[in-house]
């Protein structure tokens, strides 16, 4: 980082540097002056982005960080201009970056090679993505620029495991990791609440407005759904939701006692994000999340009383004298399969079982949904609504698909259960059952809603798929994270 930056200011001394900046500033006055004020700003922010280039060339780490934080915010400079931008573009660029960085700074030798390929997940992603490229040759799909777009979304996200396997290789930075990621969602949901308690800001109010379809979706029980900076309310509400289950579950474990009021209150402010996301997906995620710690640790006593306590709550939020609109949205769950959404998608996986049956390679990556309408336009499936992840990527890749990605969950959950019980490391044990917790509250929820694929949360998910082979390699009973901080 002090490289980078010292090589940057030495180019700004330079007559060169000198020239660039005065030719920079003419042309954005010249832009200004035309009205052009979009196209003056990103010619402004040249001389920001080159030092942002050499920063992340210097330090893989600030790098790696930085892209989790843009696909936090990425979305809001769309919202203050009124209009979508190709925000996805920025992190994807931004995570060859990191790699390259990642390379140049970082000896990869042959051993973690080695290592890294036979971790059991890495196998598993080694024959997912391999199935991934033999639907290349599916005959039911009509489009090349389809079949590249997929492509390029599978490919950041394999470099994003592979950059987190770099990387976060020890235990200190593996915790940093995860404390960086906590306070990023406290953020968000922090910003929820702002929005649900002060409202929207004007800009985010007529983004909001600019759009019938938009406010139809967003206005949902007597209440707007808060996105806070994310995508949408659902992407917002499931990323709040499991991870307030890594924060409670941390505090369960001596290694975070002095980290339990913080972790505490992280919890209370995604739980309130998630709830005024109006998501309830994102509520049986957080139930499921704790449900699966609490049957992973139920023979402890303060697991009982724990159990006890979240039963008190539950019962008070579903039954309590309070009656407003986030409240009552929790307590349409208790609707159960006379929910009238919950039929309408019943209704529409019977009606297109026979097609996933009569297609074992299903009908081609990118043909379902909004993707089938953009890159594959008359397709069976384009534009019908799977709203399940799994029957969503059965429809596009086949049952041999849907299989496969059944396995590499399975996989998943089995390494940190079984990692979890032969932990001998306090702080290994908690992150294990923090992970275990998580995970498998997206997977459930990834059956009613695509809860698995959406920015920033998808990264963190592979990021997590690196760290479950990365964390039993420091499993010493002796040491510290604290200690090996110090």
């Amino acid at each position: 980082m002090r490289l980078a930056s010292n090589t940057y200011k030495a180019w700004i001394d330079t007559l060169i540097g000198k020239a660039v900046l005065i030719a920079i500033t003419a042309v954005v006055a010249f832009l200004v002056a035309s009205n052009q004020l979009v196209l003056a700003m990103a010619v402004a922010a040249a001389p920001l982005g080159i030092g942002f280039v050499l920063a992340v060339l210097g330090n893989p780490y600030f790098g790696f960080y930085a892209l989790f934080a843009y696909t936090f915010i990425m979305f809001m400079p769309g919202r203050v201009l009124g209009t979508d931008l190709p925000v996805g573009i920025g992190a994807e660029l931004l995570t060859v970056l990191v790699l390259m960085s990642a390379l140049l700074r970082k000896k990869v030798q042959q051993q973690k090679i080695d290592g890294f390929v036979r971790q059991p997940v890495s196998i598993m992603l080694i024959i997912y993505t391999a199935y991934l490229l033999v639907e290349f040759f599916n005959p039911n799909m009509r489009s090349m620029s389809g079949l590249i777009f997929y492509y390029r979304k599978v490919l950041a996200f394999l470099l994003i495991y592979y950059i987190a396997y770099l990387l976060l290789d020890d235990l200190p930075k593996i915790v940093r990791f995860f404390k960086f990621w906590l306070i990023m969602c406290v953020l968000a949901g922090l910003y929820a609440c702002k929005q649900q308690w002060f409202d929207f800001f004007g800009f985010e109010t007529r983004w909001l407005m600019s759009d019938p379809h938009k406010v139809k979706l967003y206005y949902q029980g007597g209440m707007f759904r808060k996105m806070s900076f994310l995508s949408d309310p659902a992407a917002s509400g499931i990323l709040l939701g499991y991870t307030a289950v890594i924060a409670l579950v941390l505090s369960q474990f001596k290694p975070f006692a002095a980290y339990k009021r913080w972790l505490y209150f992280a919890c209370v402010a995604m739980v309130l994000g998630a709830v005024y996301s109006g998501t309830r997906t994102s509520y049986i995620v957080f139930a499921i999340g704790v449900a699966i710690y609490i049957l992973m640790n139920f023979q402890q006593k303060r697991t009982l009383i724990f159990t006890g306590v979240s039963l008190l709550a539950l019962a008070f939020i579903l039954f309590g004298p309070v009656n407003n609109a986030a409240i009552n949205r929790v307590r349409t769950l208790m609707n159960g399969t006379n929910d009238a959404s919950l039929k309408v998608r019943d209704e529409n996986r019977e009606l297109i079982r026979p097609y996933m049956l009569s297609h074992p390679m299903g009908g081609g990556l990118a043909t379902n949904g909004v993707e089938g309408e953009r890159y594959n336009p008359g397709h069976e499936l384009a534009g019908f609504p799977t709203d399940s992840g799994y029957l969503k990527f059965a429809l596009e890749a086949g049952w041999i698909g849907l299989v496969i990605l059944c396995l590499l969950y399975f996989v998943m959950m089995q390494q940190c259960v079984h990692h979890y019980y032969r932990s001998r490391n306090p702080t290994i044990k908690a992150l294990y059952c923090a992970m275990a917790a998580a995970l498998f509250a997206q997977i459930v929820a990834h059956y009613g809603q695509i809860a698995i694929g959406q920015m920033p949360g998808i990264l963190f998910f592979f990021a997590l798929m690196a760290v479950i082979g990365r964390l039993k390699q420091f499993d010493d009973p002796n040491i510290a994270w604290e200690e090996e901080e110090q």
